[in-house]
């Protein structure tokens, strides 16, 4: 009965360090992912300020509002039209798979 309880305290203790070396995993990716998304938030500002120098180096050079205008809706509009081809690609990746097994 003595040899059983060492084996129940070894695998108690293994059973501890794996889930101490999980939590620590866990909070590493959690501190990765909260610095990843401070970064995202840092690019953001940066690209809305460069954006916004553009607009004025635009403006400075007789780009009127207008044309600055109708170039962001042309770059939503391919955005969208992007995106609709990565759904139908996926469909049609998904429909090859699905109907040749």
């Amino acid at each position: 009965m003595g040899g059983n309880d060492i084996t129940r305290e070894q695998h108690a203790l293994r059973e501890q360090n794996f889930f101490a070396q999980t939590n620590s995993a866990l909070d590493e990716y959690i501190a990765r992912g909260q610095a990843v998304l401070g970064d995202l938030g840092t690019q953001r500002e940066m690209l809305k300020n460069t954006q916004k120098r553009l607009y004025s180096v635009g403006n400075t050079l007789g780009i009127s509002g207008d044309t600055i205008r109708m170039i962001e809706r042309r770059a939503k509009e391919d955005k969208w039209i992007f995106w609709a081809g990565v759904v139908v690609f996926f469909l049609f990746c998904w429909a090859c798979i699905h109907f040749l097994r």
